[in-house]
């Protein structure tokens, strides 16, 4: 469902957000530079400020607040498609929080998602012009493949501080994201940003763009971010089958490549694998492929962990926001960390209703990405994004990553659904 706010008419009217290229000096024009800014400096979260916010969060701010301008300024509608969802997530971890040990981290935390759906709200009003689209999708690819040479060079150069290395984290090179999974996630979106707006437009610009980009990835040896990526890529595989010979197309490119891996795996055991990366003195294949044993077995033990926590709480509100890790400490478990996982996360945190919430989130975002995957967009969006159907791959690649990570105070997802929900919409309207 999509809440519409229509704005009383004062003055002069501006453009709608669907018509023509803003003018120079115009507050719409603003909105969008400022928002195809915070774009281009999504890695930039360190150094940390107070709660989750990030240098970044200025420009995240400021589009936000010169998009509110630009809408109040004349005859707009305002297009808010995840609002009943929030809604919930919000009201649960209010109560939640409210009723639990630590108040005032759940309000903060609460602050923050509310933070992000403002501006998921402003991605998709502002975008909804092609040009805008076209504009924020071609910073976001050519920022991307220039930060990824950043940390190649800064890798191949020992440059400490651009690599961004923690004692905790070993040689995983993090950049300013100070997570490992978080720089992962990114470098795996926009990979698919670069596929579905095909910029660079020339062809051997994009596979160096790739290369870099997956280059970046493999220094965060991260293997839940090579995991989602390969998923990915599977995905776009059968999306691409299913358009040039129908579901016995699709099904049959499934078959050979699920037979196919399931064969390399039966051949050469996941165990062997493991075993050779951690016995090859390459520190990138000891620190992905070689510590997955270990990083299973932390996984398995933080699952546990949480579920003893959930069972500590009532069951049913949850024991607020971003809880988890300060009271796993507080009660002296052996792995106090977060959950890593959105689900646990949500049901411990807060509540079953904080769960519907999520689950409906995901319904929501999946009902707007099926549409670009089944129908063309008009003329002038698929102008603007050649492949739509690489952005719902690109969701489907954080869903997987939300199994390992909490991705819900990720922004760039947020940036994701609220352009998948502008494509959504023209591609219903398309006749």
């Amino acid at each position: 469902m999509t809440i519409t706010l229509e704005r009383p008419h004062r003055g002069p009217m501006l453009e709608p957000v669907g018509g023509p290229a803003p003018r120079h000096g115009t507050t719409q024009r603003t909105a969008m530079l400022t928002l195809t800014a915070a774009f281009i400096l999504q890695p930039i979260l360190r150094p940390a400020g107070p709660g989750n916010s990030s240098p970044v969060d200025v420009l995240t701010v400021a589009s936000i607040l010169t998009a509110a301008i630009w809408a109040t300024s004349g005859h707009q509608k305002l297009r808010a498609p995840y609002f009943i969802p929030v809604a919930l997530i919000v009201i649960a971890g209010a109560a939640s929080g409210l009723a639990g040990l630590l108040p005032g981290t759940s309000i903060l935390a609460l602050a923050d998602d509310l933070l992000l759906f403002a501006w998921c709200t402003t991605v998709v009003n502002v975008l909804s012009s092609p040009r805008a689209m076209r504009w924020a999708l071609a910073a976001w690819s050519w920022s991307g493949m220039f930060w990824a040479a950043v940390v190649i060079c800064a890798w191949l150069g020992h440059i400490t501080a651009l690599e961004g290395l923690q004692a905790v984290d070993g040689n995983r090179v993090l950049f300013t994201f100070g997570d490992p999974n978080y720089a992962s996630t990114y470098w795996d979106t926009t990979i698919f940003v670069v596929c579905a707006a095909r910029t660079p437009s020339k062809r051997w610009m994009r596979i160096i763009a790739y290369l870099l980009l997956v280059w970046a990835l493999a220094l965060t040896e991260s293997n839940g971010g090579a995991l989602a990526l390969g998923v990915g890529i599977f995905f776009l595989l059968l999306v691409r089958a299913y358009r040039k010979r129908g579901w016995a197309g699709a099904v049959g490119l499934a078959l050979v490549i699920v037979l196919a891996v399931g064969g390399f795996f039966t051949a050469v055991p996941l165990n062997s694998i493991r075993q050779w990366a951690a016995a090859s003195n390459q520190p990138l294949l000891v620190n992905s492929i070689g510590r997955s044993a270990q990083s299973s077995a932390e996984r398995g033990l933080l699952i546990t962990e949480t579920k003893q926590l959930y069972e500590m709480s009532d069951g049913v509100l949850g024991l607020g926001p971003a809880s988890t890790k300060p009271l796993l400490a507080r009660w002296l478990f052996p792995y106090a960390n977060e959950a890593h996982d959105d689900y646990l996360a949500a049901i411990v945190e807060d509540g079953v209703l904080g769960l519907f919430g999520l689950l409906l989130l995901i319904g929501s975002a999946a009902s707007r990405a099926g549409p670009i995957i089944r129908r063309p967009l008009s003329a002038r969006f698929a102008a603007a994004v050649p492949v739509p159907a690489a952005l719902a791959a690109g969701l489907l690649a954080l869903g997987v990553n939300s199994f390992y990570e909490e991705i819900l105070h990720f922004r760039f997802l947020w940036a994701l659904l609220g352009i998948v929900a502008v494509l959504g919409r023209d591609a219903r309207r398309v006749k």
